[in-house]
């Protein structure tokens, strides 16, 4: 099985590159035996791009590669610090019950992800912003990335978000990205051996 690690900012991916030994291709694309990473770029413009690039310039059948996506998330109620996996992945800041589909879905939305069952899984709105406001209630992660990346033919599609802030618990100045890598190698570790 190819693993593609999928990551929007240098700052989030330079400490997996490490951890894995990853070799770097060229710019932002890392190799070694099976595992891969590509830096996007924050946004789904950002996202998009990058991995279109990455299909022309290396002939890429993403439909041989479970995709996981590792980055920091904001959240409603969530602790900073926490590490999960997404559940179902939703377009955000988008009204389209005028046309009679409900709020915040965007077309073919939502996707659902793959999951394990030893981690605790929480539903992601991708949005174009900062999302500094929300009417969602229960549980949620806010992202600008994985509505778009989902939409590439993966075989299987992970995303392990790490909470950087929330609304309701401002602790941004506390976070310690770091921190939370053991957690994230053991969800890799996981996906890997299954």
């Amino acid at each position: 099985m190819k693993y593609l690690f999928v990551i929007a900012m240098e700052k989030e991916a330079k400490e997996i590159i490490n951890h894995y030994e990853l070799e770097k291709v060229d710019n932002n694309y890392y190799i070694k035996d099976n595992l891969e990473l590509v830096i996007t770029d924050i946004s789904r413009n950002g996202v998009t791009s990058s991995l279109i690039n990455l299909l022309y310039k290396y002939n890429l059948n993403y439909n041989e590669y479970t995709m996981l996506n590792v980055g920091m998330t904001g959240s409603n109620n969530l602790e900073v610090g926490n590490v999960y996996l997404v559940n179902k992945s939703f377009g955000y800041n988008f009204d389209l019950t005028p046309f009679g589909d409900p709020l915040y879905e965007a077309p073919f939305s939502p996707f659902k992800m793959n999951t394990l069952n030893n981690v605790k899984c929480v539903d992601c709105y991708t949005s174009d912003g900062f999302v500094l406001k929300t009417d969602i209630k229960e549980d949620a992660l806010f992202d600008m990335e994985l509505n778009s990346i989902i939409t590439f033919p993966f075989k299987k599609k992970y995303d392990i978000k790490i909470v950087s802030d929330s609304l309701n618990n401002k602790t941004y100045s506390n976070f310690k990205f770091d921190e939370t890598l053991p957690k994230v190698y053991e969800i890799v570790d996981d996906i890997m051996a299954e």
